[in-house]
């Protein structure tokens, strides 16, 4: 969820590949990318109830674009997570049970603020259940401040 990603409340995404990826599953193809914040598949039922208002956001009549991400790590998921996150048991159990023959992966993600956070239009294209979207517009990401400075964010990586 964008919303914690940008606060610096967790630095983990959780994948193993959306509708359109298939059998193929999760790649991390990119080493940075925007984050893209999505409304129709968050459910407060699947987060801790300290975040359960995140799911509550409705998109306006444009998606923001704000932040930033820069892989630093894609690792298997371990039988539990340690790293500080928004998702239940509960989800967390539903997503390690789906395609069971495909693995879960965590990705550690740096996440840097955009100076200038830009509002795109909500394209017909950006729909769907996928882990890439493919932005027509292009973002300047030159002057991005990371959310967490150097030491915060080793500290939440020791729990990865």
């Amino acid at each position: 969820m964008v919303a914690a990603l940008s606060a610096g409340r967790q630095i983990v995404l959780l994948r193993k590949g959306g509708v359109v990826e298939g059998m193929r599953g999760f790649k991390a193809r990119h080493p940075e990318f925007l984050l893209f914040p999505i409304f129709d598949s968050q459910h407060a039922c699947w987060l801790k109830p300290e975040f359960q208002p995140l799911a509550a956001q409705q998109p306006g009549n444009g998606i923001v674009i704000a932040h930033l991400a820069r892989v630093t790590d894609v690792i298997a998921v371990p039988d539990s997570l340690h790293a500080p996150h928004i998702w239940n048991e509960e989800f967390l159990m539903t997503r390690r049970d789906y395609r069971p023959e495909l693995p879960l992966f965590v990705i550690l993600v740096r996440v840097y603020r955009l100076a200038t956070p830009v509002t795109i239009p909500n394209r017909i294209s950006y729909a769907g259940c996928k882990s890439w979207v493919n932005l027509i517009e292009d973002i300047d990401t030159s002057d991005a401040e990371p959310v967490l400075d150097d030491e915060a964010y080793r500290q939440m990586c020791r729990f990865c």
